[in-house]
């Protein structure tokens, strides 16, 4: 493949995120062209080969070995994600893989050691990264706006009826390892990560409340960093209405966001108040503040509501991908790694439910039971 050349991309699955964000964003993302489709149900696959002009297959197998890939996308129901990357990497090829990067951590750190072997570049579907108040809290924090970041609180909570998915692998923790934990609660993992610093030490609750799947319906985890902060994120599976808003808290000040989804009670895609003066702000965050009357001053504490340009993030997502193929790594995209690192949070928090007590990072022992709630 020469720079020039377009990234060819066979995708492995054929579910919602598959068809109503992967796809499309290849399409309007320069430098990449997805040129195949696999996925056990021959139904979906042809109308989806049909609708992007792909060539269909019910064996990801033959998909990779005849259709001369660059890359492969990896979104089929967690429990076969490992299968799909292991033939990949052999092939060598690049590893998309939509989180989590599998339903255990044994398969997530064989896909790890698999991809290592191969020496292909990896990326892992925390998409959340990739949205724009997302960006602006990370140059925020790292420009010490709020201080060190002392407390991280985080709330993903969507009903199991909301998403519009295409099967209920979810429901089935055999082949999804998780249905709140490990769907919506590890991008939050994955967030706390990327903003806060490296957890380790877990301590949680998962249960089974409401929903008529016996699955993990509501979680609550307690973190401890290795910067000395601590943190909280709870995740539902029945709260009717979406809730995402995470908060950050600093002896300078507080940031708030709430990314994907707006509502009375999380208000701003993005909003902070720090007593940092406005000439040590960055610019993007000095800016944004707007008086009550032109001749009035930014004052230091108030809480000032920044609100960007939503950009779709699964375009970010495959521009970063395509780059980092091209030898452009930038070194806050989510790879293998840290989606391992992720799931070594929920296996923690598996094993703090089981024995109720706080977990360590890293742990010594991969193997965790999934959960049982029949």
């Amino acid at each position: 493949m020469t720079e020039h050349q377009a990234v060819r991309v066979g995708v492995a699955g054929a579910g919602t995120i598959v068809r109503h964000a992967h796809l499309p964003a290849i399409k309007r993302t320069e430098g990449v062209q997805a040129v195949a489709i696999a996925a056990p149900d021959i139904n979906p696959v042809e109308l989806i080969a049909t609708e992007h002009n792909v060539r269909p297959y019910t064996d990801y197998r033959r998909m990779i070995d005849e259709c001369k890939l660059d890359a492969v996308l990896v979104a089929l129901p967690n429990h076969l994600h490992r299968d799909v990357v292991e033939h990949a990497a052999a092939a060598g090829l690049h590893v998309f893989v939509e989180k989590p990067v599998a339903h255990t951590l044994s398969d997530a750190l064989a896909i790890q050691t698999a991809c290592q072997r191969a020496g292909v570049i990896t990326h892992v579907g925390f998409n959340q990264r990739f949205w724009e108040p997302v960006k602006l809290a990370k140059h925020g924090l790292t420009a010490g706006i709020i201080g060190d970041v002392v407390s991280f609180r985080s709330v993903y909570s969507e009903s199991y009826l909301a998403y519009p998915s295409a099967t209920g692998y979810r429901y089935n923790l055999e082949q999804s390892g998780g249905a709140s934990i490990l769907d919506l609660a590890i991008h939050r993992i994955d967030l706390a990560r990327h903003l806060v610093g490296d957890i380790v030490e877990v301590c949680a609750t998962i249960d089974h409340r409401v929903i008529p799947f016996p699955v993990d319906d509501n979680v609550f985890v307690l973190l401890r960093f290795d910067t000395g902060a601590t943190g909280v994120i709870s995740s539902d599976r029945f709260s009717p209405q979406v809730s995402n808003a995470t908060d950050l808290y600093g002896p300078a000040g507080t940031m708030h966001l709430s990314t994907e989804t707006i509502n009375p009670f999380q208000s701003a895609p993005l909003a902070f108040s720090s007593t940092v003066g406005k000439a040590d702000l960055p610019d993007v965050f000095a800016q944004a503040d707007w008086p009550r009357a032109w001749w009035l001053d930014y004052q230091p504490g108030t809480w000032v509501t920044i609100t960007p340009p939503r950009i779709n993030p699964y375009e970010q997502e495959w521009a970063a991908f395509v780059a980092a193929i091209a030898g452009h790594i930038d070194p806050d995209i989510p790879t293998i790694a840290d989606g391992v690192r992720a799931q070594e949070v929920v296996t923690a928090a598996y094993r703090s439910a089981r024995k109720h007590r706080w977990v360590s990072l890293p742990l010594d022992d991969p193997d965790e039971p999934i959960p049982s709630y029949t």
